[in-house]
């Protein structure tokens, strides 16, 4: 894997989302999750979605997977172009081929992603069966070898436990090895990290960017924790009420940030040489996606909005012009200028 924010330029692209349009039914109405998004996955990258929660992060996750709500979720417009095959296009039984065997995903809670009443040898066994004509020992043999290589010690009776009777990190490690179990091209992380001590936290990432590397895949990682970005990811997508605002290089966006909501967000980040005190924070709260604002759905939150900002919505430019960073935001110059 290249270091973080470097990414080689010839790098095919595996994944590519293209003015993904997603709806969700709720009691109060129709929700837009994903409201015109498009992103790009490139081969041997780490592409982090960082945002607030409930800004439509993990519904970009099930979209590209087909794993919405069946009654209540739906793709409405857009394409998700897995190595050019679009996969909203595709049929029940192909996305059930493609699911594991080429893009795997790590649920956000390993304790509910794992199904409690079987021992967790067992659960990647049956991973591994289901895609691949392998006698059940030769799976067993396997399911032992990824619980090492996620760095479980004694995998062999590891693997005869229930996932009540592991750490949250073991869980989470426990996930990871399903994930990997068929050598996808791209594994997708869903807030891997939630509710695990920093230590954990850093084990967790470091076993993610390890077992990437030796699979040479990629890794869209979805999170709402900007400092999980730093140093992981090589680019950063930034979500704000079902639209990506910013996109670009970590080191990039970190460095100058081009929209408000970004700028914020890094501004609330706890740092090691600030003076003790309150941390900044984002005033006010993400609109009701049942009926966004019409203009630029940060407006209500933003120092600089004025009445364009309220009435129409940024298109997504780079800037500078010149530049490998996009930025939906009719005041990038002041803020990148900051």
């Amino acid at each position: 894997m290249n270091a973080p924010g470097v990414r080689s330029s010839s790098a095919a692209t595996l994944l590519s989302v293209r003015n993904l349009r997603t709806e969700i039914d709720t009691e109060n109405g129709t929700v837009t999750a994903a409201d015109g998004v498009s992103l790009d996955l490139h081969g041997d990258e780490v592409l982090a979605v960082v945002g607030e929660s409930g800004c439509g992060k993990t519904m970009l996750a099930l979209s590209i997977l087909g794993l919405l709500p069946r009654r209540t979720g739906r793709i409405v417009d857009g394409q998700v172009l897995f190595r050019g095959e679009d996969l909203t296009q595709a049929t029940p039984a192909r996305l059930r081929e493609i699911r594991g065997a080429e893009i795997a995903m790590i649920f956000q809670d390993a304790l509910t992603g794992l199904h409690p009443l079987q021992r967790v040898g067992d659960q990647i066994v049956e991973m591994i069966r289901a895609h691949e004509p392998a006698r059940r020992d030769a799976a067993r043999r396997r399911a032992v070898d990824l619980l090492d290589l996620v760095g479980i010690p004694d995998p062999d009776r590891r693997a005869e436990s229930f996932p009540h009777e592991l750490s949250g990190g073991m869980r989470q490690r426990v996930m990871i090895a399903m994930a990997v179990a068929l050598d996808p091209a791209v594994l997708i992380a869903d807030e891997p990290t939630t509710a695990l001590d920093v230590t954990v936290q850093a084990q967790v990432l470091e076993t993610l960017a390890r077992i990437s590397g030796d699979l040479n895949g990629s890794i869209l990682l979805i999170t709402h924790d900007f400092g999980v970005v730093a140093g992981f990811a090589d680019r950063v997508a930034v979500m704000y009420a079902g639209r990506l605002v910013e996109q670009g290089p970590v080191a990039e966006v970190y460095g100058r940030p081009r929209h408000p909501y970004t700028a914020g967000l890094l501004a609330s980040m706890p740092r090691i040489d600030d003076v003790p005190g309150r941390l900044p924070r984002i005033a006010g709260t993400p609109p009701n996606l049942v009926s966004p604002p019409p203009g630029c759905r940060f407006a209500p939150r933003c120092s600089l909005a004025g009445d364009i900002c309220r009435e129409v919505p940024p298109e997504t430019r780079l800037w500078p012009p010149d530049g490998g960073v996009t930025v939906a935001c009719h005041h990038a110059e002041q803020v990148g200028a900051g």
